[in-house]
């Protein structure tokens, strides 16, 4: 572990790594049940994903020697407005990278930056039967709250959703919170390849 924090760099995503960051998504698409969609998304299609998270959450990438291994992204749990103090979270590793703690020094990160922002909840859909992604989640606090049994059929396979929940910070009395800072464009607060973390 102290040779890789000696090597690794967390930081915002540039787009000269939106490339392998598209390729890594369409590998779970096609081999995986991690996400629902059914067919490879265009590099344009992921891009435009890219820019559209950027302009009000973080995207962040986590590099050894130079070189992206996964990225982790926070995005809006659900577009009503009095859901705005929660968000949803995405977190994607190189394939030839599983089982080797990226996983958790994104998740350390995401989750430090969402509390931050000043977010109250953070959630995560997970395919039934992904332990790894549960183990990730439940390392760091994340509680199981419900299942939605067979919530979609992908390549011919019934497939259920559990939602996680971790709670960053309770709301307390009846006075309105302090907004999350996702209300300003993200991408004017963090640019270039300064280290997070």
């Amino acid at each position: 572990m102290f040779q890789c924090i000696l090597k690794c760099m967390i930081r915002m995503i540039e787009e000269n790594d939106i490339f392998a960051c598209w390729w890594w998504y369409n590998w779970y698409i096609t081999h995986s049940y991690a996400t629902f969609e059914t067919e490879p998304v265009s590099s344009r299609e992921f891009t435009d994903r890219v820019h559209a998270v950027r302009e009000k959450y973080p995207w962040i990438v986590l590099e050894e020697d130079g070189v992206p291994v996964g990225y982790a992204y926070l995005s809006s749990f659900n577009m009503k407005a009095a859901y705005r103090w929660t968000c949803d979270l995405a977190i994607y590793l190189a394939p030839d990278k599983l089982g080797q703690g990226y996983g958790s020094q994104l998740m350390k990160a995401i989750l430090d930056l969402a509390e931050k922002d000043g977010y109250y909840n953070m959630v995560s859909l997970i395919t039934c039967g992904n332990t790894e992604s549960e183990h990730l989640h439940e390392k760091f606090g994340f509680e199981k709250k419900g299942v939605i049994d067979s919530a979609g059929n992908k390549n011919g396979q019934n497939l259920s959703v559990a939602f996680y929940q971790k709670t960053l910070r309770t709301f307390e009395g009846g006075a309105v919170p302090p907004e999350p800072v996702n209300l300003n464009p993200y991408a004017e607060r963090r640019e270039g390849r300064v280290p997070l973390f």
